[in-house]
């Protein structure tokens, strides 16, 4: 392989007790695995108050591969990968997370589709039939999969895993779409607005190992029990959220399809009632429909209450559509705007 630009994104947030020692181990396993590649390792410093800032500043003066960004307050995941977009001068784009849970052996796997140009944007998943987790604890292993598999139904349940900071772009791919979450649904986003735009997405197989279990344990754990889904009920809902925003239909369906089958039941059990009665000798029509419906008062007040709610779930359901729809052609609109302008900007700058 030829001499590649590379960059190294690591967003990271107080983590000034393995930050050194992990940039140390990914600029030597670089120097001894892609020697014939030139790179640059940015670390974007996210509000930290752990003295990580300064060490990561003192560092770069010797080491001249590290460059370091800095935000004066914590602004979130999405920001910092965003940061490191605006600030790489790389051919090619690497976000890795600050603990190296995936190691640096992803590089390459990640960066070979992109060079042989087989996708614009490679995903690292572990919940790929051929990935691997080890040493997360069980809820989160859970809640995880899981998690991804139903946020994947919103992509058209092409992908096995949607949350991962590790992944790798092309240059085009980072300057072509326009993001602006600043949280983790970043992920989601770039995946929601890359497949707009026609890039190409591929998974890579790949191994979550976290290097310390104790890393992702509640501190205050006398004060709050350590279930997972409590401690990330914000990342959860957040993601439910867009979720429900790329696809209703995914999160609509279940109550829709429960209703319809409280719906169904309960005219089962009315029509059941009204012709046992209706073959009683003597019973005219009217009078078994009246003593029907006084019979099965409640169950009556259920199917009415169920239709109803169903209606507005289907209201709810197209009109969530309507506006997916609405960004859709919007986004993709405007991007291909964008594209034009970009490059009638490089034609005159050629020209000039």
């Amino acid at each position: 392989m030829s001499i590649l630009d590379l960059t190294l994104i690591i967003p990271a947030l107080n983590e000034a007790s393995i930050i050194l020692g992990n940039v140390d181990e990914l600029a030597e396993w670089m120097d001894k695995n892609q020697s014939n590649v030139s790179y640059e390792m940015l670390v974007i410093d996210d509000g930290s108050t752990d003295g990580m800032g300064e060490l990561l500043d003192e560092a770069s003066i010797t080491r001249k591969w590290l460059k370091v960004v800095h935000h004066s307050r914590n602004m979130g995941r999405g920001s910092g990968v965003r940061s490191g977009f605006d600030h790489s001068s790389g051919q090619y784009i690497i976000c890795l997370d600050a603990d190296l849970s995936y190691s640096p052996d992803h590089i390459p796997m990640l960066l070979e589709p992109l060079l042989m140009g087989e996708a614009d944007i490679t995903l690292a998943s572990a919940h790929h039939p051929e990935g691997n987790i080890i040493n997360v604890p069980y809820q989160r292993k859970f809640l995880s999969k899981w998690g991804n598999w139903l946020l994947g139904q919103g992509f058209g349940g092409n992908f096995y895993t949607v949350t991962c900071i590790v992944r790798g772009f092309t240059r085009e791919v980072v300057e072509s779409l326009e993001l602006v979450n600043e949280g983790k649904e970043l992920h989601l986003e770039i995946i929601q607005k890359a497949l707009l735009m026609g890039y190409r997405i591929k998974e890579i197989p790949s191994t979550l190992h976290w290097r310390d279990r104790k890393r992702g344990q509640n501190k205050n754990r006398k004060l709050i029990p350590e279930i997972a889904i409590f401690k990330m009920r914000k990342i959860v809902l957040s993601h439910l959220i867009f979720n429900y925003i790329t696809n209703p239909g995914i999160l609509l369906l279940i109550p829709i399809l429960s209703l319809l089958a409280v719906i169904f039941t309960g005219v089962v059990m009315l029509f059941a009632s009204f012709f046992t009665k209706l073959g009683v000798e003597g019973n005219t029509f009217l009078q078994v429909l009246r003593q029907t419906l006084l019979d099965g008062q409640l169950t009556f007040t259920v199917v009415l209450f169920a239709f109803i709610t169903l209606m507005v779930f289907i209201v709810f359901y197209f009109l969530s559509s309507q506006s997916k729809r609405y960004f859709d052609e919007t986004y993709t609109l405007l991007m291909r705007i964008n594209k034009r302008i970009k490059h009638i900007e490089h034609q005159r700058d050629n020209i000039d």
